[in-house]
């Protein structure tokens, strides 16, 4: 990292003698549009340097790259722009992004970020409790835009439509999946074998869920709040990671707390029925400490509705997953489990998420 003396002294509000750099997370947190995660020490003090860029590749699924576009999902600078344009400093409610020390470009396709450095427990050492206390605040900053207490922001770099992106990868990378027999006989992924009829079916209706889920007010969406994005210090919340902030409806992050969890192996053998619970619960009360009137079965519906597009057709990824020997011990590294039990997790998962999208259309 050559960082200037002049950077470090803009960060730190005057001269700095020493200072170390040190990586966060290499392993999970350099690809396509993050170019690393950096601790930098002064003496007692410290901040968060994030290096977003517009790089090359993406993953095999489609999901996730770095987009040119402004519009585009995956715009590769959008991370960048919500800090520098001081919209993460001004969010209403309860729930906090780390505050923006200062904002560079030292190259066309490189931003770099400073940010408050944040202490608190974060991934596996969140359990349901913990979610609830997350999704009450995520309800009092997405509450205060549906109610009227905040402007809702408009700049053009904001994602948009980001569901439907999502729907639309899945249809060509994971849907084709679903009507083949190829690849579904290993053992491994018996659970989620057992799964494609019902996700096929569901799939037959998936515009009916997009209308669903988009009839939710419009508020400021996250949209990778899952708990290794999220800081809990008592009933202090700060999210990071804010790449695919944008323009979404009331519920749609709530996934990436009950489903998520289980999913990304962070909580692997959690009840699905405790992390529901907790987390629609305390976003309905943050809801209403918002000033928002909101009636837990539509908040229901449209979390229903925004999990099922999200995860149901998931399923159709785990053939060409199990074929690649590589690919499967990355994950048994990565999540420290056998295949199988990965496996097994992201099935109750899918068959949630199909339950979930099955009641949201007949409710």
């Amino acid at each position: 990292m050559e960082i200037s003396d002049a950077e470090i002294e803009a960060v730190f509000g005057g001269f700095v003698g020493d200072y170390t750099v040190e990586p966060v997370d290499p392993h999970l947190r350099i690809h396509s549009v993050t170019g690393g995660v950096y601790r930098v020490r002064a003496g007692d003090r410290s901040a968060v340097l994030k290096v977003v860029r517009h790089g090359e590749g993406a993953t095999a699924d489609g999901l996730w790259g770095a987009d040119a576009e402004v519009g585009a999902r995956n715009y590769w600078k959008r991370e960048w722009l919500a800090f520098a344009s001081g919209l993460l400093d001004g969010l209403p409610g309860s729930l906090r992004a780390p505050r923006t020390l200062l904002a560079t470009e030292p190259r066309p396709d490189e931003a770099w970020i400073w940010m408050e450095d944040v202490a608190g427990r974060t991934g596996a050492a969140l359990g349901p409790d913990d979610l609830g206390t997350v999704a009450r605040a995520l309800g009092t900053t997405q509450g205060g835009y549906a109610a009227g207490a905040a402007r809702l922001p408009d700049e053009p770099w904001l994602s948009r439509g980001w569901l439907r992106g999502w729907v639309e990868v899945c249809r060509r990378s994971f849907v084709p999946a679903l009507a083949s027999g190829d690849g579904w006989d290993d053992p491994r992924i018996a659970p989620l074998r057992a799964l494609r009829s019902d996700a096929a079916a569901l799939w037959d209706r998936h515009e009916e869920l997009l209308l669903v889920a988009e009839s939710a007010p419009p508020t400021l969406c996250h949209w990778d709040f899952w708990p290794a994005n999220v800081l809990v210090d008592g009933e202090r919340v700060v999210a990071i990671d804010w790449s695919q902030v944008g323009i979404g409806g009331l519920a749609h992050d709530l996934d990436q707390l009950t489903l998520d969890p289980v999913w990304m192996q962070v909580l692997p053998d959690a009840s699905l029925d405790d992390l529901e619970s907790a987390v629609l619960g305390g976003y309905v009360a943050g809801l209403r400490e918002a000033g928002y009137d909101a009636e837990p079965a539509q908040v229901r519906r449209w979390y229903a509705a925004a999990a099922a597009a999200r995860y149901s057709w998931l399923v159709g990824g785990s053939p060409g997953l199990a074929a690649d020997e590589a690919a499967v011990a990355e994950q048994e590294r990565r999540f420290g489990r056998p295949f199988a039990a990965i496996s097994a997790a992201k099935a109750r998962v899918v068959r949630r998420a199909i339950d979930l999208g099955e009641w949201a259309l007949g409710s």
